[in-house]
């Protein structure tokens, strides 16, 4: 019996979410979840491990041990009536608590006075690279899921996440127009 005042950390029904999408073995969840919602929720292959634990303990999640020939038995993991229950309990009351990003790129611009200006144009250059990577990449995920309704919610996250690295891209070249303006102050 699954308490009436369960909480549970976010990661916990994330976990649960993507297990009544896929069911499957630890791994095969890693790799999905790295696939999926790695974009904008990332999860360690740990936390996953330690929350499918937690939710059979709880019997949100039920799992089956599968032989195999050449491997290790493996445990697959499959969502409970309790545990769809729960994760569609938290989907309709759960709360938008407010985005905090740790990101030790935007730590170093905030020290960039401590910098020179040649390293914070590098680092520019290899942000800037890795987030037109990051666009493109999301683009195509959005334009192979055009047109198929039963992924708009998943196109919808990859649009998202696609205007994110662009609005990221102009800001770069924001920063950019910052600097030439500084370093031109400091010339004259």
């Amino acid at each position: 019996m699954v308490p009436d005042d369960l909480k549970l950390p976010a990661t916990a029904y994330v976990v649960l979410g993507l297990v009544s999408i896929r069911p499957g073995a630890g791994h095969e969840l890693a790799g999905f979840s790295e696939r999926s919602i790695g974009n904008f929720f990332p999860i360690a292959r740990s936390q996953i491990y330690s929350e499918l634990e937690r939710l059979c303990g709880l019997g949100l999640l039920a799992a089956t041990e599968v032989p195999q020939q050449r491997r290790p038995t493996k445990r697959v993991y499959e969502v409970t009536e309790a545990g769809d229950a729960e994760l569609r309990r938290w989907l309709e009351q759960g709360s938008i608590e407010p985005e905090r990003v740790r990101n030790l790129f935007l730590v170093r611009i905030f020290f960039g006075d401590r910098v020179s200006p040649e390293r914070l144009g590098t680092l520019l250059d290899e942000y800037e690279a890795m987030t037109h990577a990051r666009r493109d990449a999301l683009a195509a995920t959005v334009e192979r899921l055009a047109g198929r309704t039963q992924s708009i919610y998943p196109r919808a996250t990859a649009l998202y996440g696609m205007r994110h690295a662009q609005a990221t891209l102009d800001w770069v070249a924001d920063v950019r127009s910052l600097l030439r303006e500084a370093e031109g102050c400091a010339v004259e």
